[in-house]
């Protein structure tokens, strides 16, 4: 029914009740008249603001869609001239215009947009569209209202940085830069509460809709938690990693006791790839962990990582975690309000819910690449949140970039710069502790052979499997006084871990058979191994440094394996076990076992255990090297262990070593490395959230 007979039909019904009012036969008549002409008022106007409702909600589904098309990095950047040219940009507000006046014909609203200056923006600032209308009635006409006046407003974005890409290089085109800048005082830490104001505050807070900090390119960051800090080069770190300042998530309140906070930052993003750029620093120093970082793409990625011994005294002596920041996307829910996380000490609720990396550790200036693909346009927050204990003393943050497809310019090298190439990490040459073997002592505790290293902090030697036990020989060793021998008590293994970031590394060690052989057996076989078939038969031998003859000896009784595994992909036997007992072993699922779930010297795992060397026959000695590749940081264990017959006869071991041969961008990396398992997510591959994916710990430059 149209209008107008919507309106006729109403006025035939006010005529027949006007001519049951005037019947003069009765009150109940009259009484019923006017009771009706009231009721039907009531009715009519309650369809009339029904159609206004409902007229409302279109315009205001068009503000939004004008706000989601202003906001657009191909519409801001059409042209510098477009956005800040002459009279106000009027390329750019025509633009605007032009798309409201289609959207709203596209609606079928059926009415007249009535307000003079739809879309407002101010250069480098808000921007703002206000649509008005008005509604025609038809029974609210009675009551004298001719008209439902109409007008919504949507507000598009505070900055034009904050929501779209608006500085372009050769390469590529920023969204947001973070330098944290804005506001600094050189030698001094700043401070800023959630509410924008100067200070600290002795108790967390949440979400406030007002910016606690806004930098020079106008990003507005709000912050949940206690504070943010903004600290000049020099206060906290001897340098920063871009310009005069960075801030510290973990900011004091003001008792020196808490702090854990976290950064927000609101933004548009269209449909496409991006790369998420940002810089790192720890504050509080952890000797286990140095020259180390520690970094990822996922919480699994570093759930190992809880050694809470720092350098530092007093109360930051046990300090779980404290240079932790976590860094997290997520789409614009309903509220207008970032999701939130409960801290790791669950004590705190803090910005952030779809984790996209993290860092954990690095006394160092590190940078973190996060390549992001988004599948559902929408805005986006983007937030880091300090975690650990809770302490004021955290992670220093600088220079944060998103662009669109990838930032100019390669990521810089984290690889320790102390590792230069060729450069010897560690060497073990079982001289200590001397045993004073003549020739042989064969209670020895290789446990109590820590090595030597510049670059690690080494308190333990190895673990010795299956038992606590093994023969040190003191004549005729490849390399020293001392060297040790695999296989006296079964098939003995000795295995250590080492901390390694992303790169290259040679690990080696010197091997020489204990018994000999005139013929029949083959030597070791090349680098890397592609198979661990062992020496079959027997033959009669002979001890390598006596020269006498001991009758008949199984071919494969001096074969040795060299094997490497990550700390979580493979049990790890345990250290500190008394002289002569069984060794227990920690499984990859946590439990204490002394038969390992997973044992380290496992040659039919290459999923799990990398098999990197084996020496089955050498009647002189040699040098066996192997090169690995790491992908992730971690602790991971070298492991020499006797393959073969078990009898009393062994494959003799001195000298291990490993060498810092390069990082993962080096130009010529070493040909043939064995690249280590690790665990999930792989590094290349794809990890998905609501609205968007990421690539897992890419390795490129």
């Amino acid at each position: 029914m149209t209008n107008a007979q919507t309106k006729l039909a109403y006025q035939k019904l006010l005529r027949t009740l006007t001519r049951f009012g005037s019947d003069t036969r009765g009150n109940i008549a009259l009484i019923f008249g006017l009771s009706a002409v009231m009721i039907f008022t009531a009715v009519g106007a309650g369809l009339d603001l029904s159609r206004a409702y409902l007229a409302r909600q279109k315009l205001s589904q068009v503000a939004t869609l004008a706000c989601q098309y202003a906001s657009r990095p191909a519409i801001v950047d059409t042209s510098t001239a477009s956005y800040n040219g002459s009279g106000g940009g009027t390329t750019y507000s025509s633009q605007v215009a032009s798309f409201i006046t289609t959207a709203w014909q596209n609606q079928n609203i059926g009415l007249t947009q009535t307000y003079g200056t739809p879309f407002t923006y101010t250069q480098n600032g808000p921007a703002n569209v206000t649509l008005a209308a008005s509604v025609p009635t038809t029974f609210m006409q009675i009551a004298g209202f001719t008209a439902i006046p109409l007008q919504v407003q949507a507000h598009c974005y505070d900055t034009p940085g904050s929501v779209a890409q608006r500085v372009a290089d050769s390469n590529s085109q920023i969204v947001m830069q973070e330098s944290f800048e804005a506001g600094g005082v050189a030698g001094q830490g700043i401070f800023y509460k959630p509410n924008g104001s100067a200070g600290t505050q002795t108790t967390a807070t949440g979400y406030n809709s007002a910016a606690g900090y806004t930098g020079s390119n106008g990003t507005q960051w709000h912050i949940e938690g206690y504070c943010l800090e903004q600290d000049g080069k020099g206060v906290i770190k001897s340098a920063v990693f871009d310009g005069s300042y960075s801030v510290e998530l973990d900011c004091d309140n003001g008792s020196g006791t808490k702090g854990n906070s976290s950064i927000s930052t609101l933004f548009y993003l269209p449909g496409g790839a991006y790369e998420l750029r940002y810089a790192y620093a720890s504050r509080v120093d952890y000797p286990s962990y140095d020259p180390a970082y520690l970094c990822g793409s996922s919480a699994t990625d570093l759930n190992w990582a809880n050694s809470s011994t720092t350098s530092w005294t007093g109360s930051m002596a046990n300090a779980y975690r404290t240079n932790q920041v976590n860094v997290y996307l997520d789409l614009n829910p309903a509220s207008n309000q970032p999701p939130q996380h409960t801290t790791l000490d669950g004590a705190e609720q803090l910005a952030g819910s779809n984790l996209i990396d993290m860092c954990l550790y690095s006394m160092d200036w590190v940078q973190r690449s996060v390549t992001i693909n988004v599948t559902t346009a929408g805005y986006y927050w983007l937030s880091f949140a300090a975690d650990g204990t809770n302490d004021s003393f955290g992670v220093q943050l600088d220079n944060i970039v998103l662009c669109r497809i990838s930032c100019s310019g390669s990521v810089q090298d984290n690889y320790t710069t102390a590792w230069a190439v060729s450069n010897l990490l560690f060497e073990d040459t079982f001289e200590s502790p001397n045993y004073s073997a003549s020739p042989v002592n064969l209670t020895g505790n290789v446990n109590n052979s820590v090595g030597s290293s510049s670059f690690w902090n080494l308190t333990g030697g190895w673990a010795n499997a299956p038992t606590n036990e093994l023969p040190y020989f003191g004549v005729g060793c490849p390399q020293g006084t001392q060297c040790i021998a695999l296989g006296e008590n079964g098939n003995d293994l000795i295995s250590r871990p080492f901390l390694l970031v992303p790169g290259y590394y040679q690990v080696s060690y010197k091997y020489q058979s204990e018994i000999t052989f005139a013929s029949g057996v083959s030597n070791c076989a090349a680098s890397p191994v592609t198979s661990t078939t062992l020496p079959s038969g027997s033959g009669n031998g002979t001890v390598w440094d006596a020269g006498y003859s001991v009758g008949t000896v199984n071919h494969d009784s001096n074969v040795v394996a060299m094997l490497m595994s990550h700390a979580q992909m493979a049990s790890t036997p345990n250290t500190g076990n008394a002289l002569g007992s069984t060794t227990s072993y920690t499984n990859p699922s946590g439990t204490v076992t002394t038969t390992p779930t997973v044992p380290p010297n496992s040659t039919s795992s290459p999923s799990t255990v990398a098999l990197l060397d084996v020496c089955s026959y050498s009647s002189t000695a040699q040098t066996r090297t192997a090169t690995v590749f790491i992908e992730k940081s971690a602790f991971y264990w070298l492991t020499l262990s006797a393959l073969g017959t078990s009898d009393l006869y062994n494959g003799i071991v001195d000298d291990v070593r490993i060498t810092a041969l390069g990082s993962p961008y080096m130009s010529s990396p070493p040909s043939a490395a064995v690249t280590i398992p690790v665990p999930s997510p792989q590094p290349g591959s794809s990890i998905s959230y609501t609205g968007f994916t990421i690539t897992a710990d890419p390795l490129a430059p």
